[in-house]
């Protein structure tokens, strides 16, 4: 019989993918966006240093050859005289720009555009990222909130358990008081950190409440605890 390989665990895109995937889209494209962001920025500082270093030099104080200008003929001139004049030659059209100052301009400038283009794409993306991910979300919530719930009715049943648990030392230890017992010797825990059980803003109470309030779990988890007496009589081992 064929061993049955153990699928591989998916990945956070693969996850989101399976049940949103333009969610997921737009979040490789965020990550891609800002990966490639930080790549141009560390190429860029020391590009920026380079230049401030030649704008205080003396490279920088050299005039710099004037920008030529395109230079156009007039369109109805050019259509009366068809081809009894030569075209245009592409420089002088769209005439080179001027060489760099310094050897790395280019590079920055070509850097900073493209750093300037990516920066105005993650803005443009920040409200559909935001939306998509508030649909994911909803959708996600939908699928696993059974498992949820089943989570906080285990906390449910817990604190149910241990308040039940409580609730018997504490009427153990009162009935040895009733009865005029120096229920020390017994050494009963410190229980004070839970307070009275039947007050609603008690730990194990105010969870319970908490949980039935958000529809997790039905009215009827929520105990009916009743305490023998004051907490505070049951502390000092009378």
């Amino acid at each position: 019989m064929a061993t049955k390989l153990k699928s591989e665990p998916k990945t956070q895109i693969e996850r989101i993918a399976a049940v949103h995937p333009k969610y997921a889209a737009l979040v490789e494209k965020s990550n891609e966006l800002h990966a490639r962001y930080e790549e141009l920025i560390a190429e860029i500082k020391p590009l920026a240093e380079q230049q401030r270093r030649h704008q205080i030099s003396w490279v920088a104080q050299l005039p710099k050859p004037p920008k030529a200008r395109p230079v156009v003929r007039h369109a109805g001139a050019t259509a009366l005289l068809g081809d009894l004049v030569p075209e245009q030659q592409p420089e002088t059209v769209s005439p080179p720009p001027p060489p760099p100052s310094w050897p790395g301009e280019q590079r920055l400038n070509a850097l900073g555009e493209e750093a300037e283009a990516i920066q105005e794409a993650i803005k443009l993306l920040l409200p559909e990222v935001s939306k998509a991910r508030k649909e994911y979300s909803k959708l996600v919530a939908t699928q696993c909130g059974v498992e949820f719930t089943a989570a906080v009715e285990r906390i449910v049943d817990a604190a149910k358990a241990l308040g039940d648990a409580l609730l018997s030392h504490h009427e153990f230890i009162n009935r040895q008081r009733e009865d005029g017992i120096s229920y020390s010797n017994f050494r009963p825990l410190n229980l004070e950190v839970f307070g009275d059980l039947a007050d609603d803003f008690s730990p194990l109470k105010k969870l319970i409440l908490d949980a039935a309030e958000k529809k997790h779990v039905g009215a009827g988890k929520i105990p009916s605890w009743k305490m023998p007496i004051d907490i505070a009589y049951l502390q000092n081992g009378d």
